[in-house]
């Protein structure tokens, strides 16, 4: 925390002026869950007030909950206000299942896409969070400098943008060619492109439970079958589960999001990815890796992929610029080190082309060396805002709720008392204008009933707390 200055104590004990201080950094998002607030001395020597004092505002924070001492380290911000639980393990029946869920998703989308809407639905990133500036100059500038900049360009995206992805994976601990990288449009185009060349109609393909439901659409449309995973909310897919219903069924295809998964927000270790990567090597199943939001961890390092684990997993690894730098721009890709042929010729009956003027922009950026600092500040700005939305859940929210917590991305899943169906709970919720993710659209089972995402993408404000205070009190009248 900054060095705290115009201390005032002429109308308050002195205790109670550096409490004064400490909550407002709190609530401003100055110091965050688990953020360590500064030592007995170092406040004392800001406030200019005796160690005594200073304790005492200290040891009464403790009591209102708002932070926790730790024995030979100091204090710290309090993780939750309250005890709030963590979600159990999930338990998905593990068997496949027909999808049938398209017109509800639609509702869904439609209404996260509307302009009034509070946005604590769509796993959107506000533009305040984004170089939109700066993307707007380099658009100018690539555009008047190429002379065919509106027109086609290759198939397999822009050799310089692919050279620069390639590069880019090497933080997730790839080393791939630029010739095995295709750009798509978006993330979603990539899953498309991908499942449509491994597997058709009747094939069935293995994911997380609960998984993005963008998964589910596609899977739909395509006419397979999906076997959910049971899934930790912190750890990710439970390898035994996964191990099981490969022993079970014909798996063609694995789904998996192991960095800040879609909607728990989880990690896998990296023990896990291992042996994730030797099953499916071993039992000639293909991987699907979803890395869209690896890049946004809370510690600072950057997880590796599964694809990193092994040259032997038939691994497809896609991700997208989509939650990073610009929804709009509809840039995502493939990496696959033996498909690229077949994956283009399917690309080339879907779409042919990708935008070639977001390409060319994409291009100058990432070139110009921003990216990595850029990133930098939007995870911390993800942490900041996943950290303020958890503790006003904990503060508003039933005492039974339970909420993830996430090591990285920007979404929280919340669980709320059996007797709430969130189906219900959304509809009430966006009657007052408030958008929420229901939890029955990430799985193709009549699960997740009492569930929802809350999504952390744009900076906290009034108007947010407001929404997630009468969310709260939404949960206390439908409980």
């Amino acid at each position: 925390m900054e060095t705290i200055h115009r201390w005032n104590n002429s109308d308050s004990y002195k205790y109670e002026v550096v409490k004064g201080h400490i909550v407002s950094a709190i609530e401003s998002g100055a110091l965050l869950p688990g953020d360590r607030v500064p030592s007995l001395r170092d406040m004392s020597k800001k406030s200019q007030m005796s160690i005594s004092t200073v304790m005492k505002a200290y040891f009464e924070l403790e009591i209102e909950g708002r932070l926790e001492s730790r024995p030979q380290s100091g204090f710290y911000v309090r993780t939750h206000s309250r005890g709030i639980s963590a979600p159990q393990i999930s338990t998905p029946e593990l068997k496949p299942t027909r999808l049938d869920s398209f017109q509800f998703q639609i509702n869904v989308l439609n209404a996260m896409a509307v302009a009034n809407i509070v946005p604590l639905g769509a796993a959107v990133p506000s533009p305040d969070l984004l170089p939109v500036a700066e993307l707007t100059r380099l658009f100018r500038q690539t555009v008047n400098a190429h002379e065919n900049a509106y027109g086609y360009e290759e198939i397999q995206g822009n050799r310089k943008l692919r050279a620069q992805i390639a590069y880019h994976m090497l933080e997730a601990g790839i080393s791939a060619h630029l010739d095995d990288v295709i750009v798509t449009n978006g993330g979603t185009e990539a899953l498309y492109l991908t499942l449509s060349t491994l597997v058709g109609p009747g094939d069935t393909v293995a994911v997380e439970s609960p998984c993005y439901f963008g998964y589910l659409h596609i899977l739909e449309t395509l006419g397979i079958n999906v076997l959910e995973i049971p899934t930790h909310p912190e750890t990710g897919i439970k390898i035994e589960a996964l191990r099981q219903a490969i022993d079970s069924y014909e798996i063609k295809v694995c789904i998996l999001q192991p960095n800040f998964n879609n909607p728990f927000g989880c990690l896998t270790p990296d023990a896990r990815k291992n042996e994730i990567a030797e099953l499916l090597s071993s039992r000639n199943i293909s991987l699907i890796e979803d890395d869209i939001v690896g890049d946004l961890s809370f510690s600072g390092a950057r997880p590796h992929a599964i694809t990193a684990c092994s040259n032997k997993i038939d691994s497809f690894y896609i991700s997208s610029f989509s939650k990073t730098l610009a929804p709009g721009f509809r840039i995502g890709w493939i990496y696959s080190r033996n498909r690229r042929d077949e994956l283009l010729k399917r690309k080339m009956g879907v779409s042919m082309n990708t935008n070639r003027p977001a390409q060319l922009t994409l291009e100058a950026y990432l070139s110009a060396g921003r990216y990595g600092k850029h990133l930098k500040n939007y995870a911390s700005q993800c942490k900041k805002q996943v950290g303020l939305v958890t503790a006003a859940v904990a503060k508003y929210f039933p005492e039974n709720t339970r909420l993830t917590r996430p090591e990285g991305g920007f979404l929280l899943w919340v669980v709320l008392g059996e007797d709430i169906n969130t189906d219900i709970f959304y509809s009430k919720a966006l009657a007052d204008g408030i958008g929420i993710a229901p939890g029955s659209i990430f799985t193709s089972q009549k699960r997740y009933r009492n569930c929802f995402r809350l999504s952390c993408t744009h900076p906290y404000s009034n108007k947010i707390d407001r929404a997630l205070q009468r969310l709260g009190e939404l949960a206390q009248e439908s409980g």
